[in-house]
C-alpha cells in the first residue's frame, strides 16, 4: 500500500488500474508512523514530506557502489592513482586492490549517522553550500522502521520494517575525502541536505521483491543511470541487527528510524 502527505494529511495512494484493497497489518503500522511523525509546516521546503526522520543511518552495502565510488573520486582528486588503478584492471582484468573496500566491510554492515533534520521534501529547491565545489546526489532505498527493537534477531528486525522510500544522497565530494581521512567519518560534507520520496510503499509489497528492484535517473530528459538493487554484501535482517546490537547499550532503536541502503 502506497501512502503520500497531501496538504498535512496522509493519504492512500491508489493505482488507477488495481482495486482497492483491504489494509495490512504493516500498512496499517507504517500508516501510524506516517502520521505520528509530521513534519514541519512552517518550512516551506519540508512541509511536504511523507514524515520527519528522528533518526538517519546510512549503509553501504553493495560492493560495486564502493567500487564504482573509488574511480570517480581519484578520477578527480587522486589522477594518478586513478590510471594505475585502470591499467592494473586492463592488464590483468581484475579489480583494483586498493579500490576495495577495507576488511571490515566484508565483516560487518558499514554505516555512518547523520543530520535527520535536514530531510527535504520531493521537489523542494535545495541550496548547496558555500564550500562546495563537486555537488553529487545517489539514488538509494529507504527504510522506515515501525517496531521498536531491542536485542532483535534478524527475523524480527525484517518484521519490524514497516515501509520504503526513494532516499535521496547529497554530497560535497571535493570535501568527503579529507573529512574520512581524519578518521572520524563524513562531516560537513554530508550533513547539509537529503531528500525521499513523496511516497513510501508499504513493507508487504516491497520485501516480496527486494532483489529484483530497478532504478531510473532521468537528468533534462536523458536516462544517465539506471541502478539495481541486487549482490548484497549482508541481508536486510543483518543490517538492522548489527545496527542494534551497536546502539544498543546506550539507546533502544526507535521506530521512525531511516536507513538508507546505498546504490549499485
Amino acid at each position: 500500500m502506497k501512502f503520500q502527505r497531501v496538504r498535512g494529511r496522509v493519504t492512500q495512494v491508489d493505482d488507477d488500474d488495481v482495486p482497492a484493497e483491504r489494509p495490512s497489518a504493516v500498512s496499517i503500522t507504517l500508516r501510524h508512523v506516517l502520521e505520528g511523525n509530521p513534519p514541519d509546516e512552517t518550512e516551506i521546503e519540508k512541509r511536504d514530506l511523507p514524515f520527519q526522520p528522528r533518526s538517519y543511518r546510512d549503509f553501504m552495502l553493495f560492493e560495486r557502489h564502493y567500487y564504482g565510488a573509488a574511480i570517480g573520486m581519484t578520477s578527480l582528486y587522486r589522477p594518478l592513482a586513478n590510471r594505475l588503478g585502470r591499467l592494473f584492471s586492463l592488464v590483468t582484468g581484475l579489480d583494483f586492490p586498493f579500490f576495495k573496500p577495507h576488511a571490515l566491510w566484508y565483516k560487518q554492515p558499514i554505516f555512518y549517522q547523520s543530520n535527520h533534520l535536514a530531510f527535504y521534501s520531493d521537489g523542494a529547491s535545495i541550496t548547496y553550500p558555500s564550500y562546495c565545489q563537486y555537488l553529487d546526489v545517489e539514488l538509494e532505498l529507504g527504510i522506515v522502521l515501525g517496531k521498536p527493537l531491542y536485542n532483535a534477531s534478524p527475523e524480527e528486525a525484517i518484521a519490524a520494517i514497516a515501509g520504503f522510500c526513494v532516499f535521496n544522497d547529497f554530497s560535497v565530494r571535493n570535501g568527503q575525502m579529507e573529512e574520512m581521512a581524519s578518521g572520524f567519518g563524513p562531516q560537513h560534507s554530508k550533513a547539509f541536505a537529503n531528500s525521499i520520496s513523496s511516497t513510501v510503499v508499504s513493507a508487504d509489497e516491497i520485501l516480496p521483491r527486494i532483489n529484483h528492484l530497478s532504478g531510473r535517473i532521468i537528468v533534462n530528459d536523458v536516462v544517465v543511470k539506471e541502478p539495481k538493487v541486487d549482490s548484497w554484501q549482508f541481508s536486510l535482517g543483518q543490517v538492522s541487527l548489527t545496527l542494534i546490537s551497536w546502539v544498543q547499550i546506550t539507546i533502544q532503536r526507535r521506530i521512525d528510524v531511516v536507513f538508507g541502503l546505498g546504490a549499485t
